[in-house]
């Protein structure tokens, strides 16, 4: 048993529940027509009570082999990892626009933690695309066009 994910997995429910109850209880669910502005707020806490509830069973199971050493080097290179490339992501959005961006990094992570070619490029390729595609166009919130546009 991963004591730290389990702990991990449960406080983060809890903050889940927390978020559900505070938005069922704002004046103006429910009031609007379309979605309202909770949408997105409780789509969100859907996907963290998700995450939180595969953590939690994640930290329920035994635990693997191999040093606590090992796996902490292990862990320490892939916040590195992260923390660099989402610098890099911070760096590159503006003048690169928000699709090479955030394909390039989408990537870039990719193959860090996935070995599989395919599903990399495709990844990178329709995530960033679906995602401007929904906010750009059907939603009207501009993201940065860089380079791609005028």
């Amino acid at each position: 048993m991963n004591k730290r994910d389990f702990y991990t997995g449960l406080v983060f429910l809890l903050f889940t529940g927390a978020i559900f109850v505070l938005i069922l209880r704002s004046p103006t669910f429910g009031d609007s027509p379309g979605p309202g502005p909770f949408f997105f707020p409780a789509i969100v806490a859907l996907l963290l009570a998700g995450l939180s509830l595969i953590l939690l069973i994640k930290g329920a199971r035994p635990s693997e082999g191999g040093s606590a050493a090992v796996q902490r080097k292990r862990m320490l290179g892939r916040i590195i990892w992260i923390v660099a490339w989402s610098a890099i992501y911070g760096a590159t959005i503006e003048p690169l626009g928000y699709l090479l961006s955030t394909g390039g990094v989408t990537f870039a992570l990719l193959a860090y933690f996935n070995r599989g070619w395919i599903f990399n490029v495709v990844f990178s390729l329709v995530t960033p695309v679906s995602i401007y595609i929904l906010f750009d166009t059907l939603l009207k919130a501009p993201l940065p066009k860089g380079i791609l546009g005028p």
